[in-house]
């Protein structure tokens, strides 16, 4: 509910700053020349588009699950919302009553792999991904020391908007063993743990500011 209220009031006109005599006017024809609407300036960003990639693999499912079930409320204060979901490759999904949802079927027990992920995203998806879009991955970056392709990252953040990485990972594991946050890091507008409630909604604080 908080992340939903802060879409709202992000999305809603502003009713502060330099009033617009002419639209105030303008507004005011049909009726008479009565302004019973006031215009002002400045009023706030329009709804951006929505693209989440989210890691289905065992060790950030529960994570993603809780991130869908917080989001999905939240979705119609986004123009468009595209959700996909990874282990070791990208499909579309839905999340419906609960339940990640995937357009063809996910290898649950595949080994992560980010940087097929993002060649997957900029071969078949890169014409969703635009100067509206805000980009967000979660996942914890544990690539299994195969390829990162953060070049392939940096190119879609050529083309949004905003690029969030939300980790589960508590912060103090990430670039441990196989992880290679830092690299992806060099990319992202921003890092935000995302592993406890508080840290969640931290985060979904941020998806919003974007």
């Amino acid at each position: 509910q908080r992340v939903t209220a802060r879409l709202r009031r992000r999305l809603a006109p502003r009713k502060t700053g330099r009033l617009d005599f002419r639209r105030t006017i303008r507004a005011a024809v049909p009726r008479g020349g009565v302004p019973f609407e006031r215009h002002y300036r400045g009023r706030r960003p329009g709804a951006p588009d929505l693209v989440a990639l989210c890691d289905l693999s065992a060790s950030t499912a529960i994570a993603t699950g809780f991130f869908l079930s917080v989001l999905t409320p939240a979705t119609p204060y986004f123009r468009r919302v595209r959700l996909f979901g990874f282990v070791d490759r990208l499909v579309e999904i839905e999340f419906a009553e609960g339940q990640v949802r995937p357009a063809a079927p996910i290898d649950l027990m595949a080994r992560s792999d980010f940087g097929r992920v993002l060649k997957d995203l900029v071969a078949d998806q890169v014409a969703i991904l635009g100067s509206d879009t805000v980009l967000l991955v979660l996942g914890d970056a544990r690539n299994n020391r195969r390829p990162p392709r953060a070049d392939l990252l940096a190119t879609a953040r050529a083309r949004v908007r905003r690029l969030l990485w939300l980790n589960p990972d508590p912060p103090e594991r990430w670039n441990s063993g196989d992880s290679v946050i830092a690299t992806y890091a060099r990319h992202a507008d921003a890092v935000v743990a995302c592993g406890t409630l508080a840290e969640l909604d931290r985060a979904l604080a941020a998806v919003v500011k974007l």
